[in-house]
């Protein structure tokens, strides 16, 4: 693969392709080889499938106390078994009871037996803090540092991760928040420095004389992010031989964002964003929230000349996220180990400075404009016109919105806050009936399928319009899900609303009723 030049178009025709080379050259230089030997018949996602086991101290002390327990419980059932013994015939119910003792015992015991070692746990020590880390070990002469977002969705990580280090790299999985006893949040992502990711960058060196490549998702691209910043300033502090050992960060839908602006406006990016200088290889899930946003992410990272390489992954919501179980997904999963050794070699390749770039200031702010109510809406985005087919596939067409009280409501059935203000959204419907009051909802980048079985489980009163690529969301600048707009009945956008409210309380039925008013 060559060296991407600095400030390269991104094409939206090739839905999956490798940034930042041409159309014509994709097929001969990506680095992707999907008919790689090691994953032939589908061995790659055999393996990262299973089911995995730790040797560690606290899961075997868990596994322990389970057995315990159990084996307790069955006792009683035995003893049960033998007070009903006078009811059947002796012999059968003694066979019968010991199939039903001694068969969970096995399987408890066989499963006990078969457990393999596939991760360590350690600890490091940074200043007054002390990280815990998984450790999948490896022979290799290159270590991954796998930053995790938290939000107790890591399951999948674990297994690509024990995958990974079965192609002799190294990875050692970290959740920040969860090693510093901090909330799980956003907002805790946004606010950490860079010093933690820093010292772990120099500490996996110092321990094994590896390579070192990050690698993180969604907002925990702003710690790593900073993390390698801060080491490059150390490291071009310091008279080393050799301080080249980082070789960049693998970022999966990055959310590189300081804060979410009022419902209509652009994003605000977190000035690490436009000073990072670090090779970057980013995966875009195609249908996840900020697909659209991309453009204006790879410009705020070329803007300090980060050399990106880039893949999008079509109809993927999210790679790591377990609800996620469609068939593209799975088939990203089954080849990602594989893919990974390769990208860790291509970033190997790509030059890494040492000298970190500058910049003004770092916000922390971390404002996330989340509305618990009707929010006056202050940009001067007007309503865009609707042509969208509803879930029947008939086509819905809204040129205008005179005459009328339009809420346009924007979600997902990934989102729950989405779906747990669908009830208030039909109570509102059904309090408004009769007014000039009309209530649209578009969902966002799922599949027709997807969203009848979910429509079949859940009841929603209102017509249900589809946004097949995401593309339309982002003409409304939506950030968040969900995301509502209320039009007034002169045409124009009288509220906005990032996050669920409650839609039937008096206060915002009022509000809605005098914008009815003459």
């Amino acid at each position: 693969m060559q060296h991407p030049a600095q400030r390269p178009g991104v094409a939206k025709s090739p839905p999956t392709r490798f940034y930042p080379h041409s159309r014509r050259r994709h097929h001969e230089n990506s680095i992707i080889d999907l008919q790689d030997s090691d994953c032939a018949a589908g061995s790659c996602f055999n393996t990262l499938m299973q089911p995995t086991f730790s040797s560690t101290k606290k899961q075997l002390q868990v596994m322990s106390a389970k057995l315990i327990t159990d084996v307790n419980i069955l006792v009683c059932l035995f003893q049960l078994a033998n007070m009903q013994a006078h009811i059947l015939n002796r012999s059968l119910f003694r066979m019968a009871t010991l199939l039903l003792v001694a068969g969970p015992l096995l399987l408890l015991f066989s499963t006990t037996a078969l457990a393999t070692v596939t991760f360590d746990e350690l600890s490091v020590e940074i200043e007054d803090d002390e990280l815990s880390l998984r450790r999948f070990n490896a022979a290799g002469n290159h270590l991954i540092i796998w930053v995790s977002p938290g939000f107790g969705d890591s399951e999948r990580e674990y297994d690509v991760a024990y995958a990974i280090s079965k192609r002799n790299i190294e990875v050692w999985h970290v959740d920040l928040a969860e090693s510093l006893f901090m909330p799980q949040s956003i907002s805790t992502l946004r606010a950490l420095d860079g010093r933690y990711v820093a010292a772990l960058i120099k500490h996996a060196h110092q321990q094994t004389a590896k390579d070192v490549t990050l690698m993180t998702r969604s907002y925990g691209a702003l710690p790593v992010l900073r993390g390698a910043r801060q080491w490059q300033q150390q490291a071009s502090s310091k008279a080393q031989n050799k301080a080249d050992y980082l070789t960049g960060a693998i970022l999966f839908s990055p959310e590189l964002y300081s804060e979410i602006p009022p419902l209509g406006f652009e994003p605000i990016f977190d000035p690490i964003a436009s000073a990072t200088n670090i090779p970057i290889m980013l995966y875009q899930a195609g249908r996840h929230g900020n697909r659209w946003q991309l453009e204006k992410t790879l410009a705020q990272l070329h803007n300090g000349g980060a050399p990106v390489f880039l893949k999008i992954l079509p109809d993927v919501t999210g790679v790591f996220y377990t609800n996620d179980t469609s068939a593209e997904t799975r088939a990203v999963l089954e080849k990602l180990p594989i893919e990974i050794k390769k990208v860790v070699a291509m970033l190997k390749r790509t030059p890494t400075t040492t000298a970190p770039l500058r910049f003004h200031s770092l916000d922390k702010s971390g404002k996330s404009n989340l509305d618990v109510t009707l929010i006056p809406f202050s940009s001067q985005m007007q309503p865009q016109t609707i042509e969208l087919k509803n879930i029947n596939g008939e086509m819905f067409t809204r040129n205008d919105f005179i005459g009328k009280v339009t809420v346009v409501n924007f979600w997902a059935s990934w989102c729950g806050p989405c779906v747990e203000e669908i009830p208030a959204l039909n109570r509102l419907r059904e309090r408004m009936r009769g007014k000039p009051f009309e209530l649209i909802s578009i969902n966002y980048a799922e599949r027709p399928r997807k969203i009848r079985e979910f429509l079949d489980r859940v009841k929603v009163d209102f017509p249900v319009l589809l946004d097949e690529d995401g593309s339309y969301s982002a003409k409304w600048n939506v950030l968040v899900y969900p995301a509502t707009f209320v039009i007034a009945m002169d045409g124009s956008i009288a509220y906005g609303v990032n996050g669920a409210i409650t839609w039937d309380s008096d206060d915002i039925v009022l509000k809605l009723e005098a914008l009815m008013e003459p």
